[in-house]
């Protein structure tokens, strides 16, 4: 391994001082550690700065939550750079390592001594105003209301062919990584990131039919927003709202592009679920 990126929790100092300490140790074994301006500075410039995460990296290591990850995640889009995110938050489901397994870690880290966990990303063409824009998620991409009020009206058709209007507070489809996240908080099932599909979850919608759906990966999902509604937006992956206007269309579907994840141990996502949710298995 020659070239490291970091990524840290904008907000937390326990990210900047475990990202001092890693990057101090990748270097101390002559290896090269680059960082965004901001996260440089904050861990006393032993991260070299750059404008972007280059392409050719060996790894990148992110210090947060999932949100961190996610982060992480859109700044390498579909480079193929494996991801490891080290947890400090709260679930942390994306990520590969707890911060007490970091020191035991990090000479097979240095050693490029990690599994590639490969999870399928989302991809929505926005088409407003005769242009299109192209964005990538992890987890979901969702169209919502903007502003408490009136639902919005959504039109929902999956492979060309048209589903339901939902009145509702906003449509979620997410990939079987993101069906723990915005969608399983909205009533939508858990999915084995094994599984290849596309799940489609409607929020607080108003009518009898408020189930999520699945649909394959290559089959896909176009949600129209129709007038006389309150306003709209979509956001991927939690990041930066993208107004829409009446009219627009998105068109969601399985992206050519994979995220690879990296992990020490691969771990059953069953088992994981279950230690995230502390679910009972003793009678």
């Amino acid at each position: 391994m020659k070239r490291v990126g970091v990524v840290l929790h904008a907000g937390k100092e326990e990210a900047a001082d475990t990202g001092r300490y890693v990057v101090d140790t990748l270097a101390s074994r002559g290896i090269e550690v680059v960082a965004l301006p901001g996260d440089a500075a904050r861990v006393d410039g032993a991260a070299a700065a750059v404008d972007e995460l280059p392409s050719d990296l060996d790894l990148v290591v992110a210090f947060g939550g999932d949100g961190t990850l996610l982060r992480a995640a859109e700044m390498l889009g579909g480079s193929g750079v494996p991801l490891l995110g080290v947890n400090l938050g709260r679930l942390g489901f994306l990520s590969g390592l707890e911060r007490p397994e970091l020191d035991d870690a990090l000479a097979r880290i240095a050693d490029g001594g990690f599994h590639i966990d490969e999870r399928m990303l989302l991809e929505a063409i926005i088409e407003q105003g005769g242009s299109t824009q192209r964005v990538l998620a992890l987890n979901d991409v969702i169209v919502e209301k903007t502003s408490p009020g009136r639902s919005i009206r959504l039109q929902v058709a999956i492979g060309g062919e048209p589903l339901a209007l939902w009145a509702a507070d906003g449509i979620i489809v997410a990939t079987p990584t993101g069906s723990t996240a915005y969608s399983f908080s909205a009533g939508g099932p858990i999915v084995s990131p094994r599984t290849e599909c596309v799940i489609v979850t409607p929020v607080a919608p108003h009518g009898m039919f408020n189930r999520a759906v699945i649909a394959p990966p290559d089959e896909e999902i176009s949600v129209t927003v129709l007038p006389d509604a309150d306003a709209s937006s979509l956001s991927a992956d939690g990041g930066p709202a993208l107004p829409l206007a009446f009219g627009a269309r998105v068109r969601v579907r399985a992206a050519p592009e994979r995220l690879r994840l990296a992990k020490l141990e691969p771990t059953p996502f069953w088992r994981l679920l279950r230690e995230k949710f502390g679910l009972r298995i003793e009678p």
